[in-house]
């Protein structure tokens, strides 16, 4: 690290030895940004607290570098664009561990996906070790310490952090980059390198595309609407999510699942009605009576609105032995090509395999999860070949975890 940076940030050493810079000023953000500007890995995470906001709150950001680590705090630091950016440049690598949030305060920030996203957990799936892995069981298993776990709980809004909580959040990045090096080097003798960054990136826009959808179709208990009661679901759904993004709290403290979804299926909009339904009297609820009736009023003289697309491989149940059948084999595979079964494919996803190929529906133009990009090529074709009676699963080892194999339609083994 430079000496200027030296100069602005704190370096501290806590009880567990573990060092890192604490960055809570513009400036010295801006000359940490500026020496890292050539780094190939970067190791990310954060501390966030999620119970009292619409959104999460960011409440620190803890990254490591070839120069050392370095703690952020963006509750002090106003302008943190230049730490966004670093993380968009094609040749660095940014390693995480079940970097969900992590991608989404990138996006929010800056509405880009992150390139070279490397998540250790899902890179420990394609290994065929445990999916999903918590960070403290990877280390222990490729480093082999233990993570203090006692801040778990910590408020990372309140000020000042004491040195044992920095010194925790700094563990979260301490040993990312060394199971980073362990596991890209296995991937890419393994040919499975390219298959995580595919995956990386199918889930980042996964993610992306929820945060910008109306999502009103999740409501628990929405699906049994129907008509102008799902225009007033989609109606109320709108504005409590308006609402809750204004006050910054989370949406469900301005109007309970339950109880938007009884509104939508009672459809009227007159006040007195509204008060009849047990959970409106309380005090956070009844004052907004009158504004829930002009949004129930509004919302009836819409159209019902569509249901969101989902692709749809055939229609009703196939049959359940069939998907038991093919779910073992797909168990056999992932077992014997060490890879996570439950990173490959859903029990949904084995069914809409089948509908697929026996009872397509005619509409469908892509195929289904299994039979696209690695895992058509890991498990899609013996699937195929199963289904056609060109291989059988045949009991081997009643006392394996694993007590079957293949065998093709001639008898021979098939590794």
């Amino acid at each position: 690290m430079v000496s200027s940076i030296a100069a602005l940030t704190q370096t501290l050493r806590g009880d567990l030895g573990t060092d890192f810079y604490w960055i809570e000023e513009q400036l010295a953000l801006n000359e940490w940004c500026q020496s890292n500007q050539n780094c190939k890995l970067l190791a990310f995470d954060t501390e966030f607290v999620s119970e009292d906001s619409y959104r999460p709150e960011l409440c620190l950001i803890q990254v490591k570098t070839d120069s050392g680590i370095a703690i952020i705090d963006p509750l002090r630091v106003e302008d943190m664009s230049g730490f966004w950016g670093l993380l968009h440049h094609p040749d660095r690598t940014v390693v995480v561990h079940a970097g969900r949030e992590e991608s989404l305060f990138c996006y929010r920030a800056t509405e880009k996906q992150i390139p070279n996203l490397f998540d250790i957990q899902v890179a420990a799936g394609f290994l065929g070790m445990e999916y999903p892995a918590s960070y403290a069981k990877l280390v222990q298993k490729i480093v082999g310490g233990n993570l203090d776990k006692e801040e778990t709980r910590s408020d990372w809004r309140i000020r000042p952090l004491t040195r044992r909580q920095l010194e925790y959040a700094a563990q979260d990045v301490r040993d990312l980059l060394t199971i980073y090096e362990v596991f890209s080097e296995r991937l890419h003798k393994h040919g499975r390198l390219e298959w995580l960054l595919e995956e990386t990136r199918s889930k980042q826009a996964e993610l992306y595309e929820y945060e910008s959808s109306e999502n009103w179709h999740r409501i628990s208990g929405v699906s049994a609407l129907s008509g102008t009661s799902l225009s007033v679901a989609r109606g109320l759904w709108n504005w409590r999510d308006e609402r809750a993004k204004e006050r910054n709290v989370p949406p469900r403290r301005i109007l309970r699942d339950d109880l938007l979804v009884e509104l939508a299926r009672r459809g009227s909009s007159d006040p007195k009605h509204l008060l009849s339904l047990r959970g409106m009297e309380f005090r956070n609820t009844k004052p907004m009576i009158p504004e829930l009736a002009k949004v129930i009023e509004g919302a009836l003289a819409e159209p019902p609105p569509s249901w969101p697309k989902k692709l749809r491989f055939g229609k009703g149940q196939p049959p359940g032995m069939l998907t038991q059948f093919l779910s073992a084999a797909m168990a056999f595979i992932c077992h014997h090509k060490h890879i996570s079964p439950m990173l490959v494919a859903t029990a949904e996803d084995i069914r809409d395999y089948v509908h697929y190929r026996l009872d397509p529906d005619p509409d469908t133009q892509s195929p289904p999860e299994i039979l696209r990009g690695w895992r058509a090529d890991l498990v899609g074709h013996e699937l195929d070949e199963l289904l056609a009676g060109k291989l059988a699963i045949v009991l081997d080892n009643p006392r394996s975890p694993i007590p079957i194999k293949f065998l093709s339609v001639d008898g021979q083994k098939r590794s």
